[in-house]
């Protein structure tokens, strides 16, 4: 029996637990003062109302210690001007209690977490 288990365990990965909530991206212009925010879904590429940012999160999850807190594997793509191409200025995993200004822009951007939970999570 202990074989057929790890067996299962080797073939099969253990993956982080799902976030129980909605994470959205939080997009403040230092210069003006404005921000916005944008809900992540997962597999979608997303655009602020400028077109600036592309953001494409590939997964949400739960933090093993904090359960408020989420790791968001995320890649964002900036666009300095209508004629340049995007430039990527994050490929990898953020903590969402957390806040990150990349270089050489102008924007800071953070995390929010809304209080509604996904019923879907629970119900698995």
């Amino acid at each position: 029996m202990q074989r057929i288990i790890l067996l299962l365990l080797y073939l099969c990965p253990i993956n982080a637990a799902k976030f129980p909530g909605f994470v959205s991206v939080a997009i403040v212009d230092t210069y003006t003062g404005k921000s916005e925010r944008i809900l992540l879904e997962l597999g979608k590429v997303l655009n602020d109302e400028r077109h600036l940012f592309e953001i494409k999160a590939k997964s949400i999850d739960a933090d093993e210690e904090n359960p408020n807190v989420a790791w968001v594997d995320i890649e964002i793509h900036y666009l300095r001007a209508k004629k340049n191409v995007p430039s990527c200025v994050q490929l990898g995993k953020l903590c969402t209690n957390q806040i990150y200004r990349f270089e050489n822009t102008r924007y800071i951007i953070g995390f929010d977490i809304l209080p509604h939970l996904d019923d879907e999570v629970y119900s698995q």
